[in-house]
This record gives C-alpha cells, sequence and structure tokens, in this order.
C-alpha cells in the first residue's frame, strides 16, 4: 500500500478515537488502545518525508505553520467558546512532528557538514531540542513517544528487522513504567493499568510499516493538504459538539 493509502486508514483510526467522548464509556479502552499506532505512523511517515522531500526548509515552513495554525485555533475555542477545562482542546501533533523533523534535520546535517565546528554545533542543538521537549520546556503533545520513535526510525532506516527490534525493545520501559509502585501486581490491577496508559501499544505500528511499499501515491494538492485540514477540522468540529451536548442538556 502506498503511503496516501496508509494514511487514510490512519485517519480513520484517529478520527474514531477523538470521537469517544460522543460513545459510550465502555467503547473509550479499547478504541483508545487500537489508536496507539495512528502518531507514531504518521511521525515513520514525516521521517520518509525527511528523507523524500527536496527542500527541508518548505517541509519544516509547513509542519510549523500547521503547528502555529492548530494553536490559534486551539486558542480562539478555549478562550472565546469552550471555557470549561474539561471540555478544551491542547492536541497539536504538528508541532510534535516539527520539532521530530528538526532534531533529524540537525542530526542529518551533522553527519554531512564538512567543518567540524558545524557537526558539533549541530548536534548540540539537536540535544538541547530533544532534552528541552522531554523536559516539558516545549509542550508537545506525545513527545516521550513520538520522538524517541522518530529517532529509531531514522537511526535504523535502512534495516527494518533492527529497526523493529530497536522499536520492541523501547516498548519495555513503556510497560514497565505504569506497573513499578502498585499496590500489588494481581492480573487485574495490572490489566487496568496498562489499559490506562497503553502508550507501548505503539508497537502495532509495525505491520502498517510493513505494509507500506515506499511510494507516496498521489501528488494532487488534495492528498497533500488533507491530512493538514482534517486534523484540526475534525478536533475542533468534536470538541464543539461534545461542548455543546454537555453545556445546553
Amino acid at each position: 500500500m502506498n503511503g496516501n493509502q496508509l494514511k487514510l486508514m490512519m485517519m480513520g483510526l484517529m478520527f474514531l478515537d477523538h470521537l469517544t467522548p460522543l460513545l459510550p464509556p465502555q467503547f473509550s479502552s479499547p478504541i483508545h488502545m487500537l489508536s496507539r499506532c495512528v502518531a507514531v505512523f504518521f511521525a515513520f511517515m514525516a521521517v520518509e518525508g525527511l528523507h523524500y522531500t527536496r527542500n527541508r526548509r518548505k517541509y519544516l515552513f509547513r509542519l510549523y505553520g500547521w503547528a502555529a495554525i492548530m494553536f490559534a485555533g486551539n486558542t480562539i475555542i478555549n478562550t472565546m467558546i469552550v471555557k470549561n477545562p474539561m471540555y478544551q482542546i491542547h492536541n497539536n501533533i504538528f508541532l510534535t512532528l516539527a520539532l521530530g523533523v528538526t532534531i533529524l534535520a540537525l542530526i542529518d546535517y551533522a553527519k554531512h557538514a564538512h567543518e567540524s565546528v558545524f557537526k558539533i554545533l549541530a548536534n548540540i542543538l539537536a540535544i538541547i531540542l530533544t532534552v528541552a521537549t522531554f523536559l516539558g520546556l516545549i509542550p508537545a503533545e506525545g513527545e516521550f513517544v513520538v520522538i524517541p520513535f522518530m529517532l529509531l526510525s531514522y537511526f535504523f532506516r535502512d534495516n527494518a528487522k533492527k529497526r523493529n527490534i530497536s522499536y520492541l525493545i523501547f516498548a519495555i520501559p513503556l510497560i514497565i513504567m505504569p506497573i513499578l509502585g502498585l499496590p500489588n501486581y494481581s492480573f487485574e490491577m495490572i490489566k487496568v493499568q496498562l489499559e490506562g496508559n497503553s502508550d507501548f501499544l505503539f508497537i502495532t505500528v509495525i505491520p502498517f510499516i510493513h505494509l507500506y511499499n515506499g511510494e507516496k501515491g498521489s501528488n494532487s494538492p488534495f492528498f497533500k493538504y488533507l491530512f493538514y485540514v482534517f486534523y484540526p477540522a475534525h478536533l475542533w468540529i468534536i470538541t464543539l459538539i461534545t461542548w455543546s451536548l454537555n453545556s445546553f442538556s
């Protein structure tokens, strides 16, 4: 399957996950777990985009530009319409992808720079940006999973076996950390904890990556900007509907 086809599939899962506030509560956890592959798949495609793009500056400008649009829209909705924090929207995966691509672009620049000083500076900037993101100095959605995933996808891009093993190794601490310090380690307690902290299920993206045939698909503007438009639009609409149903019911 080409990139556009897989993106459409992921967008369907993403829509279903974000729709859970409007669905019966018993659907929330299973759908959330099912959709853990979505963000990392788009992160994988961002790494591919960095590799194939003919103009990295334009690519980064587009990601940061849509991150700014998303932030502006969220701010307007949260300050002028949905003033109840329970229903406000703070999602912005564009910013996380933009930061990840920036870090990878700096690392890639350092690998190919001829002057040692530029290599060192680029690597230092990449480290500073990574640390700042992890410390929460830059508020990015899903940064603790998406950024490491992008780094692994970049470094092992040419070796699928090593890439998959690195994903599985990365999933181990994501399983262990939520269950540390539990009052007891009964099956039910661990099950509940992992259902509520299911980031480790990002590994379900592996089969979808293997379905990817390396081709982008159609180059039409429709497919080029579909995700950029769909992502904020569907979140804003669902947020407004959820707020309206709970405010006027």
